[in-house]
């Protein structure tokens, strides 16, 4: 059981973003008795087909400590890793690891946070700052808390508020991804790739794979999915052109699956057998909704104004290389919640927590740029990189 002790100065948390950054806060938050308030802009709940994340420490003890939720039992362990020749030839490594689906966390952060807590279809238009807090508007409606959190990911509308000129810049390369189900893999090649996390490191690209849980997190295998991530250079035009969809409409830095341009994957295909060993291409091949992300780096000076907080991918944005992002965010919130408790005043608490979270985020942040440009895929220069996000 988590020890929790009275919080100094705060009772109310307002959160902007409802994603997994927000969530770990408002669950961690809500564990110190906290009135926890969550403004999520988009409605409903993000489909379950989403991207695998490799399972690092602090997500586990999260899911386990404050979920309830045994991390082994939605994550789908492997032995090896795998490193495929362009000739198809492969040799092996042990080494032990777990891997999890994005919806697998979300579901279990969700589900223990009490539904009443959480405004989906909200989106939160503008943040005041007060000298004992944050007004917090929603449409019409404006709402005091003491303590605001900004988790509206790399995107986000309002880091500005904490760190102007902090905003993310791309990276020069894409990472195409998809998600296929373990049913509808030819079981020779299902085979090749079971207990494995495989690799291809190509001229300038990369391309990695291994399974994560299925529907409702199960981990059986046969009901489960094969995650792949595919890394390619891409300049800015080529960008704007893989990222918009079958209809024309640009998308930015992401397209979702199932909108993909005719033409782009036609191209993707093409790109597949050309360049990856014939077992990866034919994961390419079986993929019926292959969707895109632009690779970025960002960078804040700073976490932290008044009663306002920056968190997850609000503040610093990491190179998937470095298997980090969620990782990063679940131990905002245990940093958090352990300072909350631990130091006796608020202003005391937030900046012994914001010291912590700008060394660990300025560290991932360079070790994911020295990984993209190892593996020839471009990007700023880490010195460059970091004083650009200065």
């Amino acid at each position: 059981m988590l020890a929790v002790t009275t919080v100094p100065d705060i009772k109310s948390v307002g959160i902007v973003g409802g994603s997994l950054g927000g969530l770990f806060q408002a669950v961690a938050l809500a564990e110190l008795g906290l009135d926890v308030t969550v403004w999520e802009r988009s409605a409903g709940r993000p489909d379950d087909r989403g991207a695998g994340i490799v399972l690092q420490p602090s997500v586990a003890w999260f899911l386990s400590m404050f979920c309830g939720v045994d991390p082994d039992r939605i994550s789908v362990p492997v032995t090896h890793r795998q490193f495929f020749g362009r000739d198809g030839r492969s040799h092996h490594t042990l080494m032990g690891q777990r891997m999890i689906s994005w919806g697998a966390i979300y579901a279990s952060l969700r589900d223990r946070l009490d539904p009443a807590r959480y405004h989906d279809g909200h989106q939160v238009t503008a943040l005041a700052p007060r000298p004992d807090g944050v007004d917090v508007q929603v449409g019409d409606a404006v709402r005091p808390v003491d303590l605001a959190i900004i988790a509206d990911g790399s995107a986000s509308r309002h880091r500005r508020l904490v760190a102007p000129g902090g905003a993310p810049h791309y990276a020069g390369y894409v990472a195409y991804r998809g998600v296929i189900d373990e049913a509808e893999l030819p079981e020779e090649l299902s085979e090749v790739f079971r207990d494995r996390f495989s690799f291809y490191d190509g001229d300038r690209t990369q391309f990695l794979c291994y399974f994560i849980p299925g529907d409702f997190g199960t981990t059986t295998p046969g009901k489960r999915r094969m995650n792949w991530v595919w890394y390619v250079r891409a300049d800015g035009a080529d960008l704007d052109r893989i990222t918009t969809d079958r209809d024309g409409t640009a998308h930015g830095l992401s397209l979702p699956p199932g909108l993909i341009a005719p033409q782009v994957h036609t191209e993707l295909l093409d790109r597949a057998g050309a360049l990856l060993p014939d077992l990866l291409r034919e994961l390419v091949e079986h993929t019926r909704e292959p969707f895109a992300q632009a690779i970025l780096d960002g960078r804040v000076s700073r976490m932290r104004s008044g009663r306002t907080l920056l968190t997850g991918d609000a503040a610093f944005v990491v190179r998937p290389h470095t298997a980090a992002s969620a990782e990063k965010a679940a131990a905002d919130a245990i940093t958090l919640f352990t300072a909350l408790q631990q130091v006796p005043s608020l202003d005391g608490a937030l900046r012994a927590w914001e010291k912590d979270r700008l060394a660990e985020g300025t560290a991932l942040y360079r070790h994911g740029i020295g990984l993209g440009h190892r593996l020839g895929l471009g990007g700023s220069e880490p010195a460059r990189a970091a004083a650009a996000g200065s």
